[in-house]
């Protein structure tokens, strides 16, 4: 797994996490959208963020690792993908985009957060496994 990758990723999620973060904080409400909707959209910024640190602290300590990290990486990317952008398109296609996708993105949403979970639990598997005191 290329260091670099894990960099560049954690450095879009991070950019992302801000830029959303600060559309949700002062463009919602203008659009009508309501506060408990405006919550799950910082739900979906806040994991972008925590994904992007955690993959930037990952590149920092993957050489140590006498295992590969491909799947696990996959895993937290694309989990961490339809969590949080299955959020956004909930909260913004009705007033957006005029769509109520809720049908239809709704169940994306924990699918997403399962994925996410399953590639941290994998990598910390995968280190208990190899750990040596």
């Amino acid at each position: 797994m290329n260091n670099k990758k894990l960099i560049l990723v954690g450095l879009i999620f991070i950019l992302l996490g801000i830029i959303l973060g600060a559309m949700g904080a002062h463009y919602l409400e203008t659009i009508g959208i309501v506060e408990e909707q405006i919550n799950s959209f910082k739900v979906g910024t806040s994991y972008l963020f925590y994904n992007g640190l955690g993959l930037l602290a990952l590149a920092g300590v993957v050489d140590k690792f006498d295992f590969g990290i491909l799947s696990p990486f996959r895993s937290i990317f694309w989990g961490t993908l339809l969590f949080s952008v299955s959020i956004f398109l909930l909260v913004l296609g009705k007033p957006l985009l005029n769509l109520n996708l809720g049908k239809f993105i709704g169940p994306v949403t924990p699918i997403g957060g399962l994925i996410m979970i399953l590639g941290w639990t994998v990598l910390l598997v995968k280190f208990l496994r190899t750990y040596r005191s």
